[in-house]
């Protein structure tokens, strides 16, 4: 027995070393859900978009959103693209993290505290919109905002509050940037966000003049309309100490 122990623990040593940041990443996931919901350190901050690290660990839970040629890709006549390592590595963020870099997104990321190595389990990607238009041309006009889009959290790690934790954090970076609303679209039958949105206080935008069923509605825009800075919700002055 206490030989077949040492022959799985070298095993799982070997595989943390050789395999590659993906993997590992992957692994890091598994071994947090198995350590039990209740005993996980959750840690919400900013990603640096400009650090190597960050980008990886976000392109290892981030599928791509634009047609990029990457590592091992197959093109014409099923060659398969062999590319630098640099190469290799900015095609994969560039296909995976191109949208939010190009909007001058704030990603928000949710990860082990206590983990060795950065495991993503959650992210959010907020975007500071001027005052104008939604995302229907017939729409209402909205105000200077912040658009919440790519919510995602890991699926061993949902229903412990981490969604509303980085919804939080969105709603404070909005009141660092002096930004007062906040507007995000959703589908109108994702039943378990829209729970999660109306429970934070966001309200249909463009609310139809009669029932519609939600496979017909498809998409609804959602806002909130935070409080100025000093203000509680209720809209009492907040006292500060002198």
């Amino acid at each position: 027995r206490l030989l077949a122990r040492a022959l799985r623990c070298r095993n799982i040593l070997y595989m943390l070393t050789a395999a590659p940041l993906a993997a590992r990443s992957a692994i890091a996931l598994c071994s947090l859900a198995a350590a039990g919901r209740g005993h996980l350190g959750v840690v919400i901050r900013a990603a640096n978009l400009t650090d190597p690290g960050d980008c990886e660990a976000l392109c290892c839970v981030r599928k791509p959103v634009e047609f990029v040629v990457e590592q091992g890709s197959k093109g014409f006549l099923g060659q398969v693209a062999v590319l630098e390592p640099e190469v290799a590595r900015r095609r994969r963020v560039q296909a995976r993290l191109g949208s939010a870099i190009r909007d001058k997104a704030r990603v928000l990321i949710a990860a082990d505290a206590g983990a060795a190595e950065l495991a993503v389990i959650g992210t959010v990607d907020c975007v500071a919109l001027p005052a104008g238009k939604g995302r229907r041309a017939m729409g209402p006009e909205l105000p200077q905002r912040l658009l919440i889009r790519n919510l995602w959290v890991a699926e061993a790690f949902r229903r412990q509050g981490i969604g509303r934790r980085l919804m939080d954090a969105a709603e404070e970076l909005a009141a660092e940037m002096h930004i007062e609303f906040l507007s995000l679209d959703v589908l109108a039958d994702n039943e378990p966000a829209r729970r999660l949105y109306e429970g934070l206080g966001f309200t249909d935008l463009e609310p139809p003049p009669v029932p519609v069923p939600n496979w017909l509605r498809g998409a609804l825009s959602l806002g909130k309309a935070l409080a100025p800075p000093g203000v509680t919700a209720e809209g009492s002055t907040e006292m500060r100490p002198m």
